[in-house]
Parts: C-alpha cells; sequence; structure tokens
C-alpha cells in the first residue's frame, strides 16, 4: 500500500499537461505499431522499401522518446515535443486528412486519432512553453484535469472514441462491397508489398478509350503518368475509381507517388 501511495503521488507532483503529452504521444506509438506490425513481420523489407511507412516508423519512435522526455518537464523537452507533434501534421496531414472521408481506409483509425490528438498535444506543449518561468504548476489548465484544460482533453477522447466506432461501423460495410466493384485495373490488397500490384499489370487500349482503376486495397494509392504532367489521379482511398482516356498512340507507364515500387503500363493502339 505505501508503494502504491508512493507512485500515486510522484504521479500527481507532474503537471497534468505533462501527462497529457506523455499519454498523447504513447498512445500514437501504439497505434502506429499495431498498424505496422503484421507488414513487418511478413515483409519487413516492403516498409523499408516505401518511403512513407519508413517515415512513420521513424516518427512512432520519435513520439516514445518525446513521451519519456516529456515528463521531465524542463523548457526544451516542451519544444521537443511541440516540433514533433507539429511537424508530423505538416509532414503527412495531406496524406490523413483524406483517409478521413474513408473509414474502410487503413490509415483511418491512425487519422482519427492523430490529428485530434496531436493538436491537443501541441496546445499542451505550446502553453507549457509560454509559462516554462513560472511553472506549469502555477497555471489551472496546465496542472491540474479539474480545469478546463482537463474538459478539453475528455472532449476530444471522446470524440476519438465516437469517430472509432462509427469508422469501425462503416468501414464494413464498404469493405463487404468492394467485390461488387468493376473497373479496367484493380489495385490490389497489400498493393505496396506485391509484385503486381496493378492487375493487370500491362493493359491494351484504343485510341479514344477510356481506362478506369479501383483501389481495392485499404491504403490510398495515385496512379501518375512517369511522364510528369501527362495524367494523375488524386489520392485514391479504398473502393474509389478514376478514369483516364487516351487520345494518342503510345505506351504509358505508370506509378503510385507515395509507393513508387507500384507500377503499371497502358498500351495505346
Amino acid at each position: 500500500m505505501e508503494g502504491s501511495s508512493g507512485i500515486w503521488e510522484r504521479v500527481r507532483q507532474k503537471p497534468f499537461a505533462l501527462w497529457v503529452i506523455f499519454g498523447g504521444f504513447v498512445y500514437l506509438g501504439l497505434v502506429i505499431l499495431s498498424l505496422a506490425l503484421p507488414t513487418l513481420v511478413a515483409s519487413p523489407a516492403s516498409i523499408l522499401a516505401d518511403p512513407i511507412a519508413a517515415s512513420i516508423l521513424v516518427f512512432m519512435a520519435l513520439f516514445f522518446v518525446s513521451a519519456y522526455l516529456g515528463l521531465k518537464g524542463k523548457l526544451w523537452t516542451s519544444v521537443l515535443s511541440a516540433v514533433v507533434s507539429i511537424l508530423f501534421l505538416v509532414v503527412f496531414g495531406s496524406f490523413l486528412v483524406p483517409s478521413l472521408a474513408n473509414p474502410a481506409d487503413a490509415a483511418f483509425s491512425l487519422a482519427i486519432s492523430a490529428i485530434p490528438a496531436l493538436v491537443l498535444v501541441a496546445i499542451f506543449s505550446i502553453l507549457s512553453i509560454i509559462h516554462a518561468k513560472s511553472g506549469p504548476l502555477q497555471k489551472r489548465y496546465l496542472a491540474t484535469p479539474n480545469s478546463a484544460g482537463g474538459l478539453l482533453t475528455i472532449g476530444i477522447i471522446g470524440f476519438v472514441v465516437g469517430g472509432l466506432i462509427v469508422g469501425a461501423i462503416g468501414g464494413s460495410v464498404i469493405l463487404r462491397n468492394i467485390p461488387a466493384i468493376r473497373a479496367d485495373i484493380t489495385i490490389v490488397p497489400n498493393a505496396p508489398s506485391m509484385a503486381m500490384a496493378f492487375t493487370p499489370q500491362n493493359f491494351t487500349v484504343s485510341v479514344g478509350g477510356t481506362v478506369t482503376w479501383v483501389d481495392k486495397d485499404t491504403t490510398g494509392h495515385t496512379v501518375t503518368s512517369n511522364v510528369t504532367g501527362l495524367f494523375g489521379s488524386p489520392l485514391l482511398s479504398v473502393s474509389e475509381t478514376w478514369s483516364h482516356t487516351f487520345s494518342q498512340a503510345g505506351i504509358y507507364y505508370y506509378h503510385c507517388t507515395p509507393h513508387p515500387q507500384m507500377w503499371g503500363v497502358i498500351v495505346v493502339s
């Protein structure tokens, strides 16, 4: 009992803001680990060859390190927390935001968690920097959960939990309907690790013909010409389609921008 009381007392001595930063980073690190672990076990080389996936793993390590250092409550650790959280949002925000529109997307759980959680971490980190001289314990909203800071934290946690529940329900409905979607070329499940990510990899069409792609992977992909500006889709999420009409004969190589190891070719005759 005395040992547990001592631990609880040490916990209470830390400002609430530091525990929010710690919890946010640890949670997101575990989310990324859970998403990456199956691929790491099955095909570690495919993740290391994927620049986006490799970068996210680097941030996962930064999250765990920042969580540990953040509890020290120093000015430089607050600066580190703010930089890591904001940098992740800047670097991956454009990839995560589209995932919010499709709950079947593999990145949906990361997006619905990372964006609000890192915004919360950034807010508390910046406020800790501002009040570093007097100390976070001198500001109620940084010192204790019984404050506006606590209400904000509960509100964001509730939003994330609700989003995950709604996403799980909506995602299951979308995934059940995927087999019914027809297209000329399919982006296959687990595409980044597959030898033939676009199926068929070689597709022939007549001049003036239209080719339609469908993403049946739970990861977002693009259809981007190897010749800059010739043609290119937006980031396609699971079950989304995109079409392009070829008006001139030729051989057109294309790839996925986030996963350059994925490629295909259109022969227009």
